[in-house]
């Protein structure tokens, strides 16, 4: 298996599929942070005749690590990402990712932008506190309360539910627990109609933990980021050309957003599913994906 040494005690685990010297390839960011790559996220890119790089974070997937949370910050990933393009002798890359991958893919664009000649992003978050609120304080607790209750019924706290998830997924004979309570609640809001089948498959042992613990450790730090930071560096995007698929039904990452930075942008497509939630799986969501890299223009490196 192919590991990347980072350093600080992280390797990180990647794999090819093509071969990244034959065209421009598609590197997928996957979310989180902390939920790793997963079997389903492959489906997107699924015998396509671009190259894609794949690759597990600090602290998840099948990543290595001697402490999870050690030198594991945001500028610590974008720097990884370099490294990693760096490292395979790849000049330019095409952005693919979603949710906290597309917090992650604008980062490394505004930091790197020479590098990036297009970004496929779904799912927009721009990590701001309000979006935080949304969905862990006010906002998604209106539309699923039942399930909202039985997420916050897990952790004592005044008004800030995600230090307290922070606090007991700290806390080994806690963690377990926590984790799958916390896993639920965003399996619950990624999908149109959630069934028991996906949210136990988000709530899986391995995967829900390292999610979980990941999620909170940044969230209760607003993801080591200045206020709207993406939003304020846009001006660093303008060149290169963005395609933003935005579930109307969303409700971890609500449409505006997404609606803000297309805004921002000054050549970018946004396409709004009429019918579907935050996952690429959604089928209005994938379909418009997949589509879209399908379409893709053969892309000449400089």
């Amino acid at each position: 298996m192919p590991y990347l040494n980072v350093g600080d005690g992280h390797q990180l685990y990647y794999e090819l599929q093509g071969d990244p010297a034959a065209d421009v390839p598609l590197l997928f960011i996957h979310g989180g942070p902390g939920a790793g790559v997963r079997a389903d996220d492959k489906q997107l890119f699924a015998r396509l005749e671009r190259p894609v790089i794949f690759f597990d974070q600090r602290g998840c997937g099948k990543s290595k690590f001697e402490h999870r949370l050690s030198a594991n910050t945001t500028r610590h990933l974008i720097a990884d990402i370099e490294l990693l393009r760096g490292t395979l002798a790849v000049e330019q890359l095409i952005l693919v990712g979603g949710s906290w991958g597309s917090t992650l893919s604008l980062l490394y664009a505004i930091r790197y932008p020479r590098h990036v000649v297009r970004m496929v992003l779904w799912g927009i978050f721009l990590c701001r506190q309000q979006e935080l609120d949304w969905f862990y304080l006010h906002g998604a607790n209106q539309l699923y309360p039942e399930e909202y209750q039985r997420f916050i019924q897990q952790v004592n706290y005044a008004s800030d539910p995600v230090a307290a998830y922070f606090e007991k997924l700290s806390d080994a004979s806690q963690q377990q627990q926590a984790a799958a309570s916390w896993a639920r609640w965003e399996a619950v809001n990624s999908f149109l109609m959630p069934d028991e089948a996906q949210i136990a498959r988000f709530s899986e042992t391995d995967s829900c933990l390292p999610m979980a613990l990941l999620e909170s450790y940044y969230f209760k730090q607003q993801a080591f980021l200045p206020p709207d930071y993406i939003l304020r560096n846009s001006i660093r995007l303008q060149a290169i050309p963005v395609d933003i698929v935005q579930g109307r039904y969303d409700t971890i990452c609500p449409c505006d957003a997404a609606w803000r930075l297309s805004n921002r942008l000054a050549q970018v497509q946004l396409h709004i599913s009429p019918l579907a939630a935050h996952d690429a799986a959604e089928p209005e969501n994938f379909h418009i994906l997949r589509a879209r890299l399908l379409e893709l223009e053969p892309v000449t490196g400089c």
